[in-house]
C-alpha cells in the first residue's frame, strides 16, 4: 500500500525525555511531560516515563482514557480546560486539570466528593497572550475561593505562550506571573506548590537564549522531548536532543515527465500539515498539497514507488497520529542512516 509511514523511535524519545528533565532541573523547573502532540499514544508515553519523566499530561480524554487503559498509573493532568459535559470523566481519569473558570471548579468539587477522590487544579493566568485564563486581578479572589473547595487541592497557577512568541513577551510576562503568584500566596498564607510557567518555547527561552528564570517552578513540554527541538516555527535545536524521532516516509506516486523534479507523493492536507514537513535529504523542497497529494521538486528525480523521508513539526505530528491512513511503525536501536534518506520498496 502507498499509505505513508510514521517510524517511531522510542528510545530517542527516552534520551530526550532524560535530557529535557536535566535542562529543566538545571534551570530550576519540573517538568511534566505532554502526550498530545503524539494523540496519547501509550509506547510513548512509556517512553517519557522510562526517560524519568514523573507527571503526564494530555490535551483529551481519550486520549488520557487510552492511556489508562494501557494500564499507566502515572498522575496525568488534563491540559485543556474541561466542559461542563467533561467534568465526570476528568474526575475519573484524570489527577488534576488545567482551568480557567471557577463555576467549573465547583462542578469539579462536587464530582470529586462523589467519586471520593481529591482532583488537584492549576488555575490559568491569561498573560495577554490570547489563550485561555482568568485576568490577573481575579486571580487572587479565584485561589482564594478554590481553596476553600472540598475535594479540590489548589496545586497552583499556570500560563501558557504562543508558540510564536518570543523572549520580549517571556520574560516580562514571567516576571508578572510570578509577582502575581507571591501575592497570591500573600493571601492563602501558604506557598503554592506549582508555577507552570508554560511549554517548550520557555525551556527554549531559559536554556538557549540564556535567560534567567523569573522563579517558575514547572513547565510543560511536548515539542522538546517528541520532536527535539524548542519550536515548530524555525525550529532552535537544544544540545543533546535527538531530532530523528518521528521519521516520515512517503510513497512517490507520480514523477513529472519534462518538469525536472517534480513529483507527487500519496501525502495529503487529510493526513498532516505540509508547511510542517522538514525534507531530511537536501535539495528536496516542498511544493504545493492538496487534500490527497504533496508536490516535491528534487534533483535528481525519483523513481515512481521510492519513498521521500521527512522529519516533523508539531502540527504536522499532531494530525499524522490521528490520521487513520499513516501506518505507525516502532523503530528500537536504529541509527539515523538506518532509517534511510530515499527507500526504495521492498517486497515482504
Amino acid at each position: 500500500m502507498s499509505n505513508p509511514r510514521l517510524r517511531i523511535d522510542l528510545e530517542k524519545i527516552t534520551h530526550n525525555a532524560r535530557r529535557a528533565l536535566e535542562i529543566g532541573r538545571a534551570h530550576g523547573v519540573e517538568v511534566m511531560g505532554v502526550t498530545k502532540g503524539a494523540a496519547g499514544n501509550p509506547p510513548v508515553a512509556k517512553a517519557m516515563l522510562a526517560g524519568g519523566i514523573e507527571s503526564l499530561a494530555d490535551s483529551r480524554l481519550d486520549n488520557i482514557a487510552r492511556l489508562r487503559a494501557d494500564g499507566i498509573q502515572a498522575p496525568i493532568t488534563l491540559l485543556r480546560s474541561p466542559g461542563p459535559s467533561d467534568v465526570a470523566r476528568t474526575v475519573e481519569l484524570a489527577d488534576a486539570s488545567l482551568n480557567s473558570d471557577v463555576v467549573i471548579v465547583e462542578a469539579l468539587s462536587i464530582e470529586a466528593r462523589v467519586q471520593r477522590k481529591i482532583h488537584g487544579v492549576i488555575l490559568m493566568v491569561d498573560l495577554h497572550t490570547g489563550r485561555e485564563g482568568l485576568p490577573p486581578e481575579k486571580i487572587p479572589a479565584a485561589c482564594r475561593k478554590l481553596q476553600s473547595l472540598p475535594g479540590i487541592q489548589l496545586k497552583g497557577i499556570g500560563a501558557y505562550f504562543h508558540l510564536a512568541s518570543g523572549n520580549e513577551l517571556h520574560i516580562p510576562g514571567l516576571q508578572a506571573f510570578v509577582h502575581l503568584a507571591k501575592e497570591v500566596e500573600k493571601g492563602l498564607g501558604k506557598p503554592l506548590s506549582m508555577l507552570s510557567g508554560g511549554s517548550s518555547n520557555i525551556l527554549r527561552t531559559l536554556a538557549v537564549e540564556g535567560h534567567p528564570n523569573p522563579g517558575i517552578n514547572h513547565l510543560r513540554i511536548g515539542t522538546v522531548i517528541l520532536l527535539g527541538f524548542a519550536s515548530s516555527l524555525n525550529p532552535i535545536t537544544i544540545d543533546g536532543l535527538e531530532r530523528d524521532t518521528f521519521i516520515l516516509q512517503v510513497e512517490v506516486i507520480e514523477v513529472k515527465q519534462g518538469q525536472s523534479g517534480e513529483s507527487i507523493l500519496a501525502l495529503g492536507k487529510v493526513d498532516t500539515d505540509p508547511q510542517f514537513l522538514f525534507p531530511v535529504e537536501p535539495g528536496v523542497t516542498v511544493g504545493d498539497a492538496s487534500s490527497d497529494h504533496l508536490m516535491v521538486r528534487m534533483d535528481p528525480s525519483p523513481s515512481v514507488g521510492d519513498r521521500i523521508s521527512f522529519r516533523l513539526g508539531y502540527p504536522a505530528l499532531c494530525r499524522l497520529m490521528v490520521s487513520p491512513y499513516v501506518q505507525v511503525e516502532y523503530v528500537k536501536m536504529k541509527r539515523n542512516a538506518e532509517a534511510g534518506l530515499i527507500a526504495k520498496p521492498s517486497v515482504s
